[in-house]
């Protein structure tokens, strides 16, 4: 079975669950939610987000009718971005403006299935959010997730897509607000989290400096502003303070009961793109790209190689989940095959084939990132797992996981 051929076959299962009314589709599935007993499951009808919700299940599908032009896939496409469209203001305020759990992921899957689809009308619908964005009056986060951060890779990418200068003026302005809202010690830069009061602030991608880092750099990338590049570079050096070299990663600082943490003991060290080194990975290959500097380089290739060590270990178990499995890890070992001579990509097919040949026939069940349920969502679940195999058939394909505006603005 090929890559796209597993992709469709993915794709399928995940139209076929499709609930449908008044000409727009959504989903049920699990999702992980904190109690004060640890994470339990509970299963639910999807936001319209990128990141669990709709409009990434909506992006992976029309992607899916560009590449193999099966007709289900593009009204699937339509019906979920229309979901997702209908719903933006239906998400929490304090993370309304990111890519990931805010309007501006819908803006973006809206404008992308706008171009692969041959739908204008969706691109300019997508356009108007970016520019209808009003700044948050809730306390703000400021990772790449769901915070400040998120938005600034969301308007860049938007403005690529739709060439609207207005975009970056509004990235410029919330960069600023990023960089005051750090705090400064020494030649370091760190932020901290309006939703974890006291606790200590994070390193990775998802929540922490790595992320803020890398929206900061393309943020510098767009403007010019020094200032951006600096303090990318400081939160970098706040990661650097922290990086353990007996672990060959960096702790993840979160003081929470969930599976992996240490609340009584010393930090744990986790490897998926939301926390610990690959995810950093991503970031310091996104550095080495625009800054000549071989401290990050460096950096880069040591996160790579604990990636890849991590995932040759454990080649046949996990789950093939974007966020925290397989598939995710896999990818960003691809993206970092040019600093590992090629040994991470070779890698990372086999992690493809692997699940291909365990999960890819009748009544098998590809295994998400939520323990014990299931979910067709981008970064949890099915949806991702497609996506993967979109990326491996065709790199042009844009990453979800290191967003790179000059991707998005390709012609599909």
């Amino acid at each position: 079975m090929t890559y796209l051929e597993t992709a469709v076959m993915i794709g399928r299962q995940i139209t076929g669950s499709a609930i449908w009314h008044d000409g727009r589709c959504t989903w049920v599935g699990a999702m992980p939610e904190e109690g004060p007993a640890g994470p339990r499951m509970s299963y639910a009808s999807f936001g319209p987000d990128l990141y669990s919700g709709s409009a990434g299940v909506a992006l992976t599908l029309a992607e899916l009718h560009a590449a193999s032009g099966e007709p289900l896939f593009w009204t699937a496409a339509l019906g979920a971005i229309e979901h997702a469209l209908s719903r933006v203001d239906d998400l929490p305020p304090g993370t309304s403006q990111s890519i990931y759990t805010g309007r501006l992921g819908v803006a973006v899957a809206a404008a992308r299935i706008g171009s692969l689809l041959g739908r204008p009308d969706l691109g300019e619908r997508g356009a108007a959010l970016g520019r209808d964005l009003s700044p948050c009056t809730e306390p703000a986060e400021n990772d790449l997730l769901a915070g400040r951060a998120g938005a600034i890779i969301g308007l860049l990418v938007l403005n690529a897509m739709t060439g609207e200068d207005v975009l970056v003026q509004k990235s410029a302005k919330i960069g600023e607000q990023l960089m005051n809202a750090g705090i400064r010690e020494a030649q370091t830069l760190s932020w901290p989290s309006p939703s974890l009061p006291g606790q200590p602030r994070l390193t990775g991608f998802s929540h922490g400096a790595a992320g803020i880092g890398h929206a900061l750099l393309e943020l510098h990338r767009a403007t010019g502003d020094h200032r951006f590049r600096v303090g990318a570079e400081d939160a970098f050096g706040y990661e650097r303070g922290l990086y353990n070299a007996e672990a060959r990663n960096w702790p993840d600082l979160r003081e929470a009961t969930t599976p992996g943490t240490q609340p009584n003991g010393g930090p744990t060290y986790a490897l998926q793109w939301c926390h610990g080194a690959p995810g950093i990975a991503l970031s310091r290959l996104q550095a080495t790209e625009l800054l000549a500097d071989p401290q990050i380089r460096s950096e880069a290739v040591t996160a790579l190689e604990t990636t890849r060590d991590t995932v040759q270990a454990g080649l046949h178990t996990g789950n093939y989940s974007l966020c925290h499995g397989l598939a995710g890890n896999a990818e960003i070992l691809i993206e970092g095959e040019p600093l590992l001579d090629g040994e991470s990509g070779s890698l990372a097919r086999t992690i493809a084939l692997a699940g291909i040949q365990t999960y890819g026939r009748p009544g098998r069940v590809w295994p998400g990132g939520v323990p014990g349920g299931h979910t067709a969502s981008l970064f949890l679940g099915l949806a991702g797992t497609a996506y993967f195999y979109l990326r491996l058939n065709n790199p042009a394909v844009p990453s979800v996981l290191l967003m790179r505006p000059e991707q998005f603005a390709a012609e599909p």
